[in-house]
């Protein structure tokens, strides 16, 4: 009964199955016998366009190739053509190519200008013989298209006959071999259940009994699955904490760490190099390093660098862009990432700031060379001051014995003025080694500056100095004034010189922006390059007439007030320096100092 169901059920879809395809086959037909017509159409109006029937081969390649043609030919149906078409009689050689031969019933219908479709059962060519007229003669266009689908569905026919009835075939033996196979399980289960010693071979009913046997088994095996998944939902747990703990750690060491996947994309990226390159996470993860990194041209280099060579790098310093305030100095290296097999997964990159290290470094050095030089200043300084008393006392001596026209006297005198020239340079470089005390109290900046420029301007009355106040209410400070007053002088009188030649200008910005920002710019010549790093020592001037103690001493001081002078400068434009004094140290310092003081009262 069921073997008789299925082949009539195989009937039924064979019949379905044919009565789909040629409704298929008779709508893909009718879409390509009217997209042929629509070609014939636009080159029965080409014709008329171009006033020819021997179209350019380009015009013919272009229609061709936008309804997908075979191939497009227009043939002059000439008198002899027509007259055998009505004839019957056999065709010249120029329809020869049509790789079909028409019949003389279907050719006619040319003559009734009506076109003509060919095509063969399982052919997958459809051929079309469309009638144009120019210029008073007849004319036949006609194209081919290729439509594999077409043949083959034609031929599915065909093959759906033969599959049933090979169908019904292997039904046949099938349902032979398939009471075969339902038995031979339960057979073997059999076998399997008494070597187990869970089947009783007396039981009345041995599928019951073979039921009741599995049945146990699969009530241990799903008490051990539970017993699984208590298990696995603990590592789970641990895996999910111990991820969360590792995130934890990322987020809270100093050190970015950026990690990118085989195809250079950002993987993941932590607190620390959001903030060290002002970068947004959620912005960053999926996307090419060339887009978030390419900006940091040092950065960019470095990772170029690594991709074409495939040493890691260890340590090396880049130079990342701070708006606003300079360079941020940070120590890159770059690795493959291995996975616990040894495959590589991508890379890391490691970022460590090193720019407070950096300055730390400067100040130690800045400290002991001040430490050495305040060593060797005592044996110095009393040594030039007792050869200084000496040259004082024998110039005034010579210049007691002598008239004032005597040449000896100005010979002295002379003598005398170098004499005094030492040991006020002597002064100066005590000044700058001796360890300094400031007193801390709460003065005007602005009022400040304005006193030292009204001291300049009559010793350089040429150079025009400007005093701006750039987006600031507030200039009180709190620190000693006379040592940064000191400092302030030292260094404006640097840039008054470096412009009194040629009367240029010299410009301070008083800014209180993050702490209080003074820039000095002059128009001078600029400092050579091979010179700034000399520029903070002691004793380097690039005046003749220069002792090289007023920068260094200006940087002691500002130091000391937990600031910072730095500089920048370029040949034939000029130079500025830039201090910064923080607000909060100051005020904090000056009131330990009060403290003290009342302390002591």
């Amino acid at each position: 009964m069921g073997l008789a169901l299925i082949v009539l059920v195989l009937v039924i879809l064979n019949f379905a199955s044919h009565y789909t395809l040629h409704r298929v086959r008779q709508s893909i037909e009718d879409r390509v016998e009217d997209r042929l017509s629509e070609a014939a159409v636009v080159v029965s109006n080409a014709i008329l366009k171009q006033a020819t029937t021997i179209l350019p081969d380009s015009l013919i390649a272009d229609i061709e190739y936008t309804y997908d043609l075979d191939y497009l030919y227009v043939i002059h149906l000439n008198y002899a053509r027509v007259m055998a078409i009505q004839k019957g009689d056999p065709m010249d050689s120029m329809l020869a190519y049509i790789e079909i031969d028409p019949t003389a019933e279907q050719l006619r219908a040319l003559l009734q200008n009506q076109p003509v479709y060919l095509h063969s059962s399982g052919d997958i060519k459809t051929h079309l013989l469309f009638p144009a007229e120019f210029a008073g003669s007849n004319y036949v266009i006609s194209i081919a298209d290729k439509n594999s689908l077409l043949g083959s569905l034609e031929n599915a026919g065909k093959i759906l006959i033969f599959f049933a009835v090979l169908g019904i075939i292997i039904i046949i033996y099938v349902a032979g071999r398939f009471a075969q196979l339902v038995m031979d399980p339960f057979v073997r289960l059999r076998q399997k259940a008494e070597e187990t010693g869970r089947f009783n071979s007396n039981a009345d009913d041995e599928v019951s009994e073979l039921i009741s046997s599995y049945e146990q088994i699969i009530n241990e095996l799903r008490s051990k699955e539970e017993e699984l998944v208590r298990l696995n939902r603990i590592v789970t747990k641990r895996a999910e904490n111990l991820e969360v703990y590792n995130d934890y750690i990322l987020r809270s060491i100093p050190t970015g760490i950026l990690t990118f996947d085989l195809e250079r994309n950002i993987s993941s990226i932590n607190r620390a190099a959001e903030e060290l390159l002002h970068l947004t996470g959620t912005k960053c993860k999926g996307k090419s390093y060339c887009q978030i990194l390419g900006e940091f041209a040092d950065l960019d280099a470095l990772l170029q660098t690594f991709f074409e060579s495939g040493v890691p790098v260890h340590n090396m310093q880049v130079h990342i862009p701070e708006p606003g305030n300079g360079d941020r100095i940070l120590a890159v290296s770059v690795s493959d990432l291995i996975d616990r097999d040894g495959g590589l997964i991508g890379l890391s990159l490691l970022l460590n700031d090193q720019t407070a290290l950096l300055k730390l470094q400067d100040e130690l050095e800045l400290k002991r060379r001040l430490a050495s030089l305040g060593e060797m200043s005592a044996g110095l300084a009393h040594q030039l001051r007792n050869s200084a008393a000496a040259m004082v006392g024998f110039a005034n001596l010579i210049s007691r014995k002598n008239t004032v026209d005597s040449p000896m006297r100005q010979n002295a005198e002379s003598l005398l003025k170098e004499a005094r020239e030492v040991e006020t340079l002597v002064a100066r470089f005590l000044d700058f080694a001796k360890p300094l005390h400031p007193v801390y109290a709460e003065f005007d900046v602005y009022q400040t500056l304005e006193e030292i420029i009204g001291l300049l301007h009559t010793v350089y009355p040429n150079v025009h100095l400007h005093l701006n106040l750039v987006a600031s209410t507030h200039t009180l400070l709190v620190g000693d004034e006379l040592l940064l007053k000191q400092a302030f002088s030292n260094i404006l009188d640097n840039a008054c010189k470096a412009v009194a030649i040629d009367g240029g200008e010299v410009t301070i910005d008083l800014m209180d922006d993050e702490g209080m920002r003074i820039h000095i710019t002059d128009n001078g010549p600029g400092i050579p390059e091979k010179h700034h790093e000399n520029v903070f020592t002691p004793f380097f001037s690039g005046s003749p007439s220069g002792s090289g103690l007023g920068l260094p001493l200006a940087r002691k001081i500002i130091t000391l007030h937990d600031g910072s002078l730095d500089f920048c400068s370029e040949d034939g434009v000029g130079t500025t320096f830039k201090i910064t004094l923080a607000h909060q140290f100051l005020s904090e310092t000056a009131t330990n100092n009060n403290e003290s003081r009342r302390q002591l009262i």
